[in-house]
């Protein structure tokens, strides 16, 4: 790959972060109410898991696309775009899931915050 536009870090971060955000939501429902543990802690624990997830493996596909370019200068901004993007899509999804957690505050979700 010889050159890679600076959005295609944030749109990949972006896809990564929907997709760990509708999966933190899927574990947060499958996780039942039982009598002694509302599965809380468990909740909370999948949900930062799944944030730092979300930073983590959309900065590993941005190195991956990024290893690909062959100019240096290039290489050395769409590098620092991914990590952006990475910590963009991090405070997203912690975002997303705080609001999401006091508008559905009677629902599993909100047991998130």
């Amino acid at each position: 790959m010889e050159q890679a536009s600076m959005t295609s870090a944030y749109m990949w971060s972006f896809v990564v972060m929907a997709a760990f955000f509708l999966l933190a939501v899927l574990i947060a429902n499958m996780i039942l109410f039982k009598p002694g543990n509302t599965g809380v802690t468990q909740r909370r624990v999948w949900f930062w898991i799944l944030a730092i997830g979300t930073g983590i493996i959309s900065f590993l596909i941005n190195y991956g696309i990024g290893s690909g370019i062959t100019v240096p200068n290039i290489q050395s901004s769409y590098f620092m775009h991914s990590g952006i993007a990475s910590g963009v899509s991090v405070v997203i999804f912690i975002v997303l899931g705080f609001a999401l957690s006091k508008v559905f505050s009677k629902s599993k979700i909100g047991t998130w915050f």
